[in-house]
């Protein structure tokens, strides 16, 4: 067993590790933080903003498409918290409480295991699995998600080993109660104490399993103490039904590989579940006595659904590590192996895999990207005013640069908007033109604001379209952006002055 000074030298080491892949700038015009800033500045102050509190928990007020539409808005407490720490702190502090909630779930896990698992053993795991823990460098509540597991399973895991007292298990209820109203992960608190309850009844810790079966049940009552109820404690299972929109985070590895997108995270999770499954199978044959069910359990159902829906990935590398950890350590001791070479080994591989991440990539640090914010300021400037036509990828950036004078089309909450919208309106109208003139005349449209990224085929073909339309002028483009205006009297100012040149544009019909 490690020394509790070689233990915290370690910890700072892969902290550091940590912050290589964990410093990312907020991408503003995609991102979803402007919507849960606006969303907390809003509840706070709904005097000033003349809206019922009520509406703000129940309906898409951000929308003029369907602002009496109702939704669970499952994440309305931690809009408050991201309102607050941006009004301190501003766009690097929210970076760094994302980065701390990151680091502080990957420490509960590490300090679960410490006394089951040796140091060579802790960093040869870290090491291979911080890249896909990191991997979510977006700022978002998920952070306080990954801190609460840490600590949920830090405590569920000393418990069952016997060197905390069952006390200390009336802590996850109680954190249950703002998880449940900050994020829609909370339901992962309920799955992690049952499945330390299934490893107390698989060893017969009977005991223990009516203690846990109590904070079970205690917790799973937590979780309905949000403005929704019952109905809010079940949303995690119902809120896919009402999805009309595709996802690329919700999509399965499988299914985003036969459309050749080439990400490193994909390897990385295959050769992370090949050494969990292999270290897993040969721990349960050789030494059964000392197989791990519970980290198991978590590590496998974590590594389906990271296969079925990417953004589960970090949680399954998350969960991974206490296990690898602790196979790791048990491995080490049956054949007297020595993890020093292989450690370097990984670190060298893991560097180069994920190179693009690192330190010498231009999007590395906190904040925001200078000059990010130039659309809104040219909008704003211009005294442009909508109804605007925008796309899904950045509707929480014009929340955030426009709420309340302007309310969007659509923004990135597909919970938030009728399935039917998105399948027979927004992609129609992008790939038909004939529809794209309806709904421009029955919205009256004056601007279109888009994230010119979009690389969906009917956002590209739309684009193009709009360029080659005599109706629209483009008035401002940049990196990420463009803001079309239609030629009328109203705007025939601002087209003159700063219309775009065709020639600048490289559409291919």
């Amino acid at each position: 067993m490690q020394t509790k000074k070689l233990f915290f030298v370690a910890i700072i080491f892969l902290s550091f590790f940590l912050i290589l892949f964990s410093f990312h700038t907020i991408n503003l015009p995609t991102a979803d933080i402007g919507r849960h800033i606006v969303n907390g500045d809003v509840f706070l102050h709904s005097a000033k903003y003349s809206i019922d509190k009520s509406d703000i928990l129940h309906t898409n007020f951000f929308s003029y498409t369907y602002p009496d539409f109702p939704f669970v808005n499952h994440h309305w407490l931690s809009g408050i918290g991201t309102y607050l720490i941006y009004s301190i702190f501003g766009f690097s502090g929210l970076s760094l409480v994302y980065f701390l909630s990151i680091l502080g779930g990957f420490i509960f896990m590490l300090a679960a295991i410490r006394r089951e698992a040796d140091l060579s053993s802790m960093i040869f795991a870290s090491v291979l699995l911080v890249p896909l823990i990191a991997s979510r460098v977006e700022v978002r509540p998920e952070g306080l998600s990954y801190f609460l597991l840490g600590v949920f399973f830090f405590i569920l895991y000393r418990y069952c080993k016997g060197s905390i007292s069952h006390r200390f298990l009336w802590f996850l209820p109680a954190l249950m109660l703002p998880w449940a109203n900050s994020h829609i992960y909370f339901i992962f608190g309920p799955f992690l104490i049952g499945m330390f309850f299934l490893e107390t009844l698989i060893l017969r810790h009977l005991e223990k399993a009516k203690k846990l079966a109590i904070i079970l049940g205690a917790s799973l009552a937590a979780m309905c103490i949000t403005p929704y109820g019952i109905q809010g404690a079940l949303y995690p299972f119902t809120i896919f039904r009402n999805y009309g929109y595709r996802i690329v985070e919700n999509q399965s590895i499988s299914f985003l590989e036969n459309l050749s997108l080439i990400n490193p995270e994909f390897l990385w999770y295959k050769i992370a579940l090949l050494l969990v499954l292999a270290s897993s199978i040969f721990i349960f044959i050789k030494k059964r006595d000392a197989f791990a069910w519970a980290l198991t359990f978590l590590a496998l159902a974590f590594a389906v659904l990271g296969y079925l829906g990417i953004r589960y990935i970090p949680l399954f590398a998350l969960f991974s590590l206490p296990l690898l950890a602790y196979n790791a350590a048990a491995i080490k001791k049956e054949f007297n192996m020595k993890y020093g070479a292989v450690i370097c080994i990984i670190f060298l591989l893991t560097t180069f895999q994920f190179s693009e991440r690192l330190p010498w990539n231009r999007n590395f640090g906190v904040d925001i990207n200078e000059g990010v914010q130039a659309p809104i300021e040219f909008i704003k400037n211009n005294g442009i005013h909508g109804p605007f036509f925008n796309n899904y990828d950045i509707g929480g950036f014009m929340i955030f640069g426009l709420y309340p004078k302007e309310r969007v089309f659509v923004d990135n909450r597909p919970e938030a908007y009728p399935r039917e919208f998105f399948e027979k309106v927004y992609v129609p109208m992008q790939e038909d033109e004939n529809m794209w003139r309806e709904e421009s005349d029955k919205n009256k449209f004056n601007a279109i604001f888009f994230y010119r990224l979009d690389y969906t085929p009917a956002a590209q073909k739309f684009l193009i379209a709009r360029v080659n339309d005599p109706l629209w002028a483009p008035v401002f483009v940049d990196d990420e952006t463009i803001i079309f205006l239609l030629r009328k009297e109203k705007n025939k100012k601002i087209i003159e002055k700063y219309e775009l040149p065709k020639e600048m544009f490289i559409t291919r019909t």
